[in-house]
């Protein structure tokens, strides 16, 4: 059986079940006990996470689509804003993921400094955001979106049930 049939639902129980519980209470979408059984309660946060967005059914039923865009959601989670003048992994993630998608040639030093601002802008431009040179949400999830592209389907399906997580 391959990933892409994964299907997590009312009435499912075991790791999987436990990794989305531990997911959507990281999201602050309320489980109840993360105890690894599929319930009513896991499935109400299942329908609310799916609630806005449009190419997701609402319907509890966690399917491949759903545990991508709960992988998504995650890593976004865990991004901080940042500009120029900021300073750490974030910026040197920031960096190597522009390095990644060949917009321009940065060191990758956790600065963000004029050169990094410049790549970023070039990047937000490119990708139709507002060039203002901070990374914030919209900016991180385009690069999400390039740095995933490559990464087939059922590995991506595979790797949030990974145990180091996303």
């Amino acid at each position: 059986m391959t990933t892409s049939f994964i299907v997590l639902e009312k009435g499912a129980t075991g790791f999987k079940v436990t990794r989305l519980q531990e997911v959507l209470t990281q999201l602050k979408f309320n489980v109840g006990t993360i105890d690894g059984v599929f319930g009513a309660k896991t499935q109400a946060a299942v329908i609310k996470f799916q609630q806005p967005y449009n190419h997701l059914p609402h319907n509890g039923i966690v399917d491949a689509e759903t545990i991508l865009q709960l992988d998504q959601a995650l890593w976004l989670s865990q991004r901080e804003t940042i500009k120029e003048g900021s300073r750490g992994i974030e910026v040197e993630q920031l960096q190597g993921m522009l390095e990644y998608a060949n917009f321009g040639s940065l060191k990758v030093d956790g600065f963000f400094g004029a050169k990094t601002k410049a790549t970023v802008i070039d990047f937000q431009k490119a990708r139709g955001l507002q060039a203002d040179g901070i990374v914030g949400k919209q900016t991180w999830s385009s690069l999400y979106t390039l740095a995933r592209h490559d990464i087939p389907y059922e590995q991506r399906v595979d790797n949030f049930f990974a145990v180091e997580g996303c």
